[in-house]
C-alpha cells in the first residue's frame, strides 16, 4: 500500500511539472518575452529564499500590475525560448512574500495577470485542471500497460504529454474518467466500437465504396458504429428516437472487433484493416471540438481525388514523401424524418467517418514508421525519446555527428515534400507532429508521410473557385487560404511545431549541436531553390524573417475557433548557406 501511494504521488507530481512547462512556455512565448516581461538570467537580490542554492540560472517574470512575480529555475532552453525547468515556481502578489506553488496555483496566478484582458477563464482553468488529472492517470496506466510490438501503433498509444505549447494537452472536458481511460490511446488499450442495426437506405459515402470495411469490423452487414463516446449522445437525440420507432435503426452497443485508438484519441487502427476510422466525437482536444463535419469530410475526400496528379508529382520530385490518402467517408442520413435541418446535421456530424489510407503490412514491417509526437518528446522518466534511440550503439563522442545526419535526413524529406506540394501546387498542408509518419532504413528516416486531408488547404490564387466545381459550397469555403495565411500555416507546422521540437529533443541543452541542426534547415532551403527555382519566402528564411507560431493560449484565452489563431514571431535561428558551412 505504501508503494502504491509513492507511485500514486510520482505520477501525481510529474503531471503537476509537466503542466506548469506547458503554461510557462505558453506565456513565455505569447506574452513575457515579446513584452519584454521576462529575464532568463536573473541576478537580481528580490529572490525566493528556495532558490537560494542550486545551480542554473533564474527565470524572472515581472508582470503588468506592479508588485507581481514569477521566478523559477531554468534546466535549459533552446533558441525560440522553448524551457525545460528545474524546480517548482514561486510567486510573489503585491506586499506578500514568495511563496511556492503547484501548477493549480500557477496556473490560477497567471489567469488573475491576464483577466484585465480577456477577463478570468475559469473555463479553461477547470480545462488545465482536468488535463492535469488526466495526465496522472494515464501516467500509470501507461506504466503497467506493455507494447504490442507494432512499431506504429506503439508509438501512436506512446504520446504521453502531448503537444508541448498547450495549456491543457490532455484535456478530455466532459468525458467521466472511468471512460476516459477506456478509450483513451496513452493507456494503451484495445476497445470495440458500439454499433447499430440500420436500414441500408440511411448510409450514405462519398468516394469509395467500404461496405466491406464496415461489416469486417461490425461482423455483419448492415451494421454501423460510432466512437463509444458518442454513443449517450445520439441514443438521446429526439431524431434518432424517432428513426427507431420506424425501424430504421437499432441500437445493438459495443461489439465487432477490438480496435486500437492511435494519437488522435478519435481514429481507430487495426493491422488488417485498409484503413484508419476517423471518427467523430463532440469533445474539446487542445482548440476543437472533434466532430467531422460532413463538409470537412467532403473536402478530404475531393482532396485525394483532384489532386491525385499533383500527389504524384511531389512523390516523383522528392522521392520517400508520401501522403496518406483519405479515400472515403460515410454517415447516416436522417433527411427524410423531416423537421429542423439543423437536428439533421448534428446527426450526420455525430456520425461521420473518414476512411485514411492504413499503411500496408509490407510497408509496417519493412520501415516501422512512427508519428513524429513519439519521437519528438521525453519519456515518463523525463529523458528525450530520439536521443535514446539515436545514442543506441553510438560512442558519446560520436553522437552530435550521427544527430546532425539522422536529422537533415528527416527534415529534408519533410521540407522538400511540404515545400513542392505548397510553392508547385499551392496544397497547404498541415505536418505538425502529430499529422508527420517518419519511416526508417537501418535506423536513419528515410520516408516521411503527412496526413490528415481534412486540415489540408488550398492557396486561392493557385486554385480559382470553377477548378472546385465538385465541392459544395461549404466546403470550397473551408479549403481556401490565402497565400499569405497558407505560408503561415506551412511555416508553423513545419519548421516550429514539428522541427523546433526535434531540434529542441535532439540537442537536449547543447546549444552548439542546436546551432549545427538549424543550420541544416538553412542549407536545405538553398538546396530546395538551387533544385525547384527560387522562392522568396524561402529565401526570406535564409535572410532571417521571422518564424510564426500558432497562439494556443490566447486562442484558448479568447475562446476563438482554431481557424482564427493568431500567431507570435519569433526570431529567426536559421544561418544563412555561408554561416551554416562554418558552424558545421
Amino acid at each position: 500500500m505504501l508503494q502504491q501511494a509513492m507511485r500514486e504521488q510520482w505520477y501525481a507530481a510529474q503531471a503537476d511539472a509537466q503542466a506548469i512547462t506547458c503554461w510557462l512556455n505558453c506565456y513565455l512565448r505569447e506574452f513575457a518575452l515579446p513584452r519584454g516581461q521576462a529575464d532568463l538570467d536573473y541576478r537580481g537580490l528580490d529572490r525566493p529564499a528556495g532558490l537560494a542554492l542550486g545551480e542554473g540560472p533564474l527565470l524572472r517574470i515581472d508582470f503588468a500590475q506592479a508588485g507581481y512575480a514569477l521566478c523559477i529555475r531554468l534546466g535549459h532552453g533552446s533558441r525560440l525560448g522553448r524551457c525545460t525547468y528545474a524546480s517548482a515556481p514561486y510567486l510573489k502578489s503585491t506586499g506578500e512574500a514568495w511563496r511556492c506553488a503547484d501548477a493549480h496555483a500557477t496556473i490560477h496566478f497567471l489567469l488573475e495577470r491576464l483577466a484585465p484582458e480577456c477577463g478570468f477563464n475559469a473555463e479553461l482553468l477547470a480545462q488545465s485542471d482536468n488535463s492535469i488529472e488526466i495526465t496522472r492517470h494515464l501516467l500509470q496506466h501507461a506504466a503497467a500497460a506493455p507494447l504490442r510490438g507494432d512499431a506504429l501503433i506503439d508509438a501512436e498509444q506512446g504520446m504521453l504529454w502531448g503537444h508541448a505549447l498547450h495549456p491543457a494537452p490532455k484535456s478530455r472536458e466532459g468525458v467521466p474518467i472511468g471512460q476516459v481511460l477506456a478509450c483513451s490511446p496513452e493507456a494503451r488499450v484495445d476497445i470495440p466500437l458500439y454499433w447499430f442495426r440500420i436500414d441500408p437506405r440511411l448510409l450514405r459515402t462519398l468516394g469509395r465504396n467500404v461496405r466491406s470495411t464496415l461489416a469486417k469490423v461490425g461482423g455483419e452487414e448492415h451494421l454501423y458504429p460510432c466512437h463509444p463516446w458518442e454513443a449517450q449522445r445520439l441514443l438521446a437525440h429526439p431524431l434518432l428516437r424517432e428513426a427507431r420507432e420506424r425501424g430504421w435503426i437499432e441500437p445493438l452497443g459495443m461489439r465487432g472487433m477490438q480496435l486500437q485508438p492511435t494519437s488522435s484519441v478519435r481514429t481507430m487502427y487495426h493491422a488488417e484493416l485498409d484503413y484508419f476510422l476517423k471518427m467523430s466525437i463532440h469533445v474539446r482536444l487542445t482548440n476543437c471540438v472533434r466532430k467531422n463535419a460532413w463538409y470537412e469530410l467532403e473536402s478530404a475526400v475531393a482532396m485525394t481525388e483532384l489532386l491525385e496528379p499533383a500527389w504524384r508529382d511531389v512523390g516523383e520530385r522528392v522521392p520517400g514523401f508520401g501522403v496518406l490518402l483519405e479515400p472515403a467517408a460515410t454517415t447516416l442520413d436522417f433527411s427524410a424524418l423531416g423537421g429542423d435541418p439543423e437536428a439533421h446535421r448534428e446527426l450526420t456530424e455525430s456520425f461521420g467517418i473518414l476512411y485514411r489510407d492504413n499503411p500496408g503490412a509490407l510497408v509496417r514491417e519493412r520501415y516501422h514508421p512512427q508519428v513524429a509526437g513519439a519521437l519528438f518528446t521525453h519519456d515518463r522518466h523525463g529523458v528525450s525519446v530520439c536521443k535514446t534511440m539515436l545514442r543506441q550503439g553510438i560512442s558519446a563522442s560520436g553522437y552530435a555527428r550521427a544527430a546532425v545526419a539522422w536529422f537533415e535526413a528527416y527534415a529534408g524529406l519533410l521540407l522538400d515534400g511540404v515545400w513542392v506540394a505548397f510553392f508547385r501546387h499551392g496544397i497547404v498542408l498541415e505536418p505538425h507532429l502529430q499529422n508527420t509518419v517518419l519511416g526508417f532504413d537501418r535506423g536513419m528516416p528515410s520516408r516521411v508521410w503527412v496526413r490528415d486531408l481534412e486540415g489540408t488547404k488550398l492557396v486561392r490564387e493557385r486554385w480559382p473557385e470553377q477548378q472546385l466545381g465538385a465541392l459544395s459550397e461549404r466546403a470550397r469555403q473551408s479549403v481556401h487560404y490565402s497565400q499569405e495565411l497558407g505560408w503561415k500555416r506551412v511555416a508553423y507546422c513545419a519548421l516550429v511545431n514539428n522541427l523546433a521540437e526535434a531540434i529542441f529533443q535532439l540537442a537536449d541543452g547543447d546549444a552548439a549541436l542546436e546551432d549545427r541542426l538549424w543550420a541544416c534547415i538553412g542549407a536545405i532551403a538553398q538546396r530546395w531553390q538551387e533544385r525547384f527555382g527560387t522562392q522568396p519566402l524561402l529565401q526570406g528564411l535564409l535572410e532571417g524573417d521571422a518564424l510564426p507560431s500558432k497562439n494556443n493560449l490566447r486562442t484558448r484565452l479568447f475562446k476563438r475557433a482554431d481557424r482564427d489563431s493568431d500567431y507570435t514571431y519569433l526570431a529567426n535561428p536559421i544561418s544563412p548557406p555561408a554561416a551554416a558551412r562554418q558552424v558545421a
